[in-house]
């Protein structure tokens, strides 16, 4: 299925409020057809390099949010369950843990209680399918800088049936809970790393493996969220355990999302943030970090100018388009500003071919754009 909307996540300084505002993608960033697309470039090579950078209008805000406590921030955003069905399900947090979800297709706000711990700014968030037998999914949350509170950095946000057959009130069914931390943060002598790439990887069964690569010489860790069990009643039993997995990271930064169409796992290169990768972890060996197999520039700063990324998004949208989006600050004048670019895969005997769309620049002034779902 085809996503409908892009969430765009802004924040207008002056007044301190964030707004969810949704954006049609298709109608922004794409050609009609990849056979248009090719041709747009085709003649735009005559003349500038393509795609040529188009001013992005904002669409209307679908809902405002201010933070409660005093700092006035708002440190997490992420769409949960972020499948075509549930594009507009956003999860956010404030600095003090305090949690909410916003249903963007239903127009229904819930809360969501505090985290037990809060994961400061911008936590990993990654969404995993419902476990077998399961109908709900569950949301993953680790502090992107582990250990710094006494190892509480890591919780799942999960569905707890409360025995009713009445679940309407959602605050009663949903509930934080404390995970083990990854075991690198107990070690002798640990300094808080940054996480540098993570990802998932379900077994199409409903079990899913968290991975993790962690800066500072730590290397790369995984999480086995459950495992299957035919003893157990629902047919799997939580697991819960980190082990190692090697001395390497994970070949992307940040967060890599699996795309069944190609079978593949898609992501920006590690050293070259304005390059797309696809890397296949159905097989990962310990001995050696997975092989990126087919790599693509999806932006070209123009010449002469320094674009610093200070943030970087891939939306997968469905039968091969994505989103990349991406906040620079310019070397010299430090302004800040967002690109969106509109991007095509196309599969061919041994290999994909991406073809670029249309992209589109917005400048921060009184409003920026903090996150992109």
């Amino acid at each position: 299925m085809m996503r409908r909307f892009v969430n765009l996540v802004t924040l207008n300084w002056a007044e301190r409020v964030y707004s969810v505002r949704r954006m049609n993608p298709y109608k922004e960033l794409f050609y009609e057809s990849a056979k248009a697309a090719i041709e747009a470039a085709d003649e735009a090579n005559m003349k500038e390099p393509f795609p040529a950078l188009q001013t992005l209008q904002l669409p209307n805000p679908a809902m405002n949010f201010t933070a409660t406590d005093s700092g006035g921030t708002l440190d997490m955003f992420s769409l949960f369950s972020p499948r075509a069905t549930n594009e507009g399900r956003i999860v956010y947090a404030n600095a003090m843990g305090e949690a909410g979800l916003y249903d963007a297709d239903k127009h229904v706000h819930s809360t969501l209680g505090v985290f037990n711990v809060p994961k400061g700014t911008r936590p990993m968030c990654l969404s995993t399918a419902p476990h077998p037998g399961a109908n709900q999914d569950s949301m993953y949350v680790l502090d992107m800088f582990p250990g710094k509170a006494d190892g509480r950095c890591f919780e799942v946000l999960e569905f707890v049936s409360s025995g009713r057959s009445d679940l309407s009130n959602f605050k009663s069914t949903w509930r934080w809970r404390l995970l083990p931390p990854p075991p690198f943060v107990s070690k002798p002598g640990y300094q808080p790393s940054s996480i540098t790439a993570y990802t998932a990887v379900d077994d199409g069964k409903g079990c899913s493996t968290i991975y993790v690569s962690c800066g500072g010489g730590i290397g790369t860790y995984r999480f086995e969220t459950a495992r299957h069990d035919p003893s157990c009643r629902q047919g799997w039993s939580p697991s819960e355990e980190w082990s190692y997995v090697g001395a390497w990271k994970l070949p992307f930064v940040g967060r890599a999302q699996y795309v069944s169409e190609f079978n593949l796992w898609f992501g920006f290169l590690e050293f070259g943030p304005n390059h797309l990768c696809a890397v296949d972890l159905s097989a990962i060996d310990s001995e050696r970090p997975p092989t990126v197999l087919q790599n693509w520039q999806d932006l070209n700063p123009p010449e002469g100018q320094e674009w610093l990324p200070t943030y970087l998004k891939l939306v997968h949208l469905g039968h091969g388009k994505f989103l990349t989006a991406k906040i620079f600050e310019l070397g010299e004048t430090c302004e800040q500003f967002a690109v969106l670019t509109g991007i095509e895969m196309i599969a061919g005997d041994q290999s994909l071919k991406m073809v670029k769309h249309k992209c589109a620049h917005y400048g921060f002034g009184n409003e920026s754009i903090e996150w992109v779902l």
